[in-house]
């Protein structure tokens, strides 16, 4: 009996190793995505001087509402004020998980009320104005991904490089 007895007790050992594990990996998370936060709330306030686009959420209308260029009649449900942080495009997952055919244009924006994501434009619908980015899409998350060009995985330092380019070209561009 003995040595199952050093068996459960190896298989205990690793079962606690796997859950410490997942706990700190956990406790990571929260503390990067408080990180980011906490970033992403000062760039707004060192934003709000500069810029003046928006972000137009919309989404499908049976009777009012504007037409996109495919005839589909949609409603604006939501404005933010917005400052973009990269430009990027790409093929969208649909709810299976599958990529869409169409590519898209994907940029990354920091709203006002402190969020940000990579928001999925509408091939289909013309801003009224430059500086508009309309979607009917929920955004993604800011992730480790999300930056694709860099093989930096610390997603509070990618952010803060993002967050400073923004900044500076905003400052720069003084609009």
């Amino acid at each position: 009996m003995g040595g199952l007895d050093d068996e459960i007790r190896a298989a205990r050992a690793r079962a606690d190793s796997w859950a410490n594990a997942e706990q700190r990996q956990a406790e990571r998370e929260q503390k990067e995505a408080a990180e980011v936060q906490r970033l992403l709330a000062e760039a707004v306030e060192r934003l709000r001087p500069y810029g003046s686009e928006v972000l137009i959420q919309v989404k499908p209308a049976l009777f009012r509402g504007g037409y996109s260029a495919n005839g589909q009649r949609l409603r604006e449900v939501a404005r933010y004020r917005c400052w973009k942080l990269a430009s990027i495009s790409g093929r969208r997952r649909d709810g299976d998980g599958e990529l869409e055919d169409d590519w898209m244009e994907s940029p990354v924006l920091l709203l006002e009320d402190g969020t940000a994501g990579r928001f999925w434009l509408d091939n289909d619908v013309r801003p009224e104005r430059e500086g508009e980015y309309v979607s009917s899409y929920a955004p993604d998350p800011i992730t480790k991904s999300t930056f694709m060009n860099t093989t930096n995985s610390d997603l509070p330092a990618q952010v803060k490089s993002r967050l400073g380019e923004a900044i500076v070209r905003y400052e720069r561009d003084g609009s």
